[in-house]
């Protein structure tokens, strides 16, 4: 029999369902009111458009901490010599969303079948302890991790998919609550600039500043780690 979850574990599951109760409230009161027919409606070339963007971004980030002149010519240059790896770490980040997404429909089905607060207190405390047993795990799928793997299929040769998602938790398995820190703040920065600026060039203008700040800040954060397991690295040898 396993021993049970730590209680920083479980420390650590309470602050994502803060965080995630947190940022939900904001995206809600911040999102308006659309029909039905717009809800259930699908841009496929928005997304891609959203998509390439991330990863054009995450390249400009790590252009911009090199110090590199930000051109449009040494971007393109940038992204020639690694794009396929990094666009493999993006299709496959959408997968592991896609399957996420359909965990968390399921639980909340679950929560919603229960009737009572004994019922729904039961749920919830259910939900929490799965999840607490899953600490080792549970920064991997994350915004943060999915982010700092994009940018690991930038910087690091041979890193995609999968092994970029194990690479990003391998680095930042001891500052996890820093990383879920920065998840936080950067989401704020972009639910504050989407607020700032409702509709038209400029709200896109907006969104995509928002965007490199977040990759600016992960791809310094993955510096910080990659240093700080290089030091350790050195200490244990």
């Amino acid at each position: 029999m396993k021993p049970p979850p730590s209680l920083s574990n479980l420390s650590l599951t309470l602050l994502v369902f803060v965080s995630c109760n947190i940022l939900l409230l904001m995206n809600n009161d911040s999102k308006p009111k659309l029909s039905e027919k717009t809800e259930t409606a699908f841009e496929p070339i928005s997304f891609m458009a959203w998509r390439l963007s991330a990863i054009a971004m995450a390249y400009l980030s790590s252009m911009i901490y090199h110090g590199i002149h930000p051109s449009l010519e040494n971007l393109l240059n940038r992204m020639q010599k690694s794009w396929k790896q990094t666009a493999i770490t993006m299709v496959y980040i959408e997968l592991i969303n896609t399957a996420s997404v359909s965990l968390l429909l399921m639980l909340s089905s679950a929560a919603k079948a229960a009737k009572g607060f004994a019922s729904e207190a039961a749920v919830i405390a259910g939900a929490v302890y799965l999840i607490s047993w899953l600490g080792p795990v549970l920064f991997v799928h994350s915004d943060a991790a999915y982010k700092i793997s994009l940018i690991v299929s930038v910087e690091e040769e041979g890193c995609k998919g999968e092994k970029a998602l194990e690479r990003a938790g391998d680095l930042v398995k001891e500052r996890k609550v820093v990383g879920y820190v920065l998840m936080v703040l950067t989401i704020m920065v972009e639910q504050a600039m989407s607020k700032m600026f409702r509709r038209g060039s400029a709200l896109s203008l907006a969104q995509l500043l928002a965007m490199f700040f977040t990759y600016f800040v992960y791809t310094s954060f993955y510096y910080e780690c990659k240093k700080k397991s290089s030091v350790e690295g050195g200490k244990e040898l």
